[in-house]
């Protein structure tokens, strides 16, 4: 079996330091092949990682807790999806960030992603370190952006009650943050 890992571990395993084997001619007719250890200010800036799952096309974020993925497990997504689609959105339209993943604070997020709309699925905004709390479902808005959080539970494909009412609260949030 072979297993081929993504870039982004890769490069995560290797972050710190980068060996090149480069041919250096000596005044002989021989080679001599030398291993030169790389500082990162010789290598310039590094390449950007893509920290989330989506083309953040209409800048909104979606935070999500998920210890099983790296952004967000397939059930999850495809829950998320339909929702979106109901919103005349899609993936590309989104960033998906997994906060387990890449605990980021507000101020980084808005440099990055620059949100009109953050949508949290149990990350609360203590964990972004917000000046403020909203319980479930209500829409706040802060730093020209909009926010809403809600239980994980929404996500998932469970139809069972107490599940659809919750699921039922955030699709009319989500009507009235996106015009539906």
């Amino acid at each position: 079996m072979k297993i081929q890992l993504p870039d982004v571990v890769i490069a995560g395993l290797y972050k710190d330091t980068l060996v090149i084997t480069q041919t250096n001619p000596e005044p002989k007719a021989s080679k001599q092949f030398t291993n030169k250890k790389i500082k990162k200010e010789e290598l310039g800036s590094p390449p950007i990682k893509k920290l989330f799952f989506g083309n953040n096309k209409k800048n909104i974020a979606i935070l999500v807790k998920d210890n099983s993925a790296v952004h967000i497990n397939d059930e999850w997504l495809s829950t998320l999806s339909k929702l979106l689609s109901a919103c005349k959105l899609t993936l590309e339209d989104v960033a998906i960030v997994n906060h387990v993943h890449q605990a980021e604070i507000f101020s980084a997020l808005k440099e990055t992603l620059k949100p009109a709309v953050t949508l949290m699925f149990d990350v609360t905004t203590q964990d972004i370190q917000l000046p403020f709390t909203i319980p479930h479902y209500q829409v706040q808005r802060y730093a020209d952006c909009t926010f809403m959080t809600a239980p994980i539970i929404t996500l998932t494909t469970d139809t069972q009650e107490p599940t659809r009412s919750e699921k039922k609260k955030l699709w009319e949030k989500l009507k009235q943050i996106f015009n539906v």
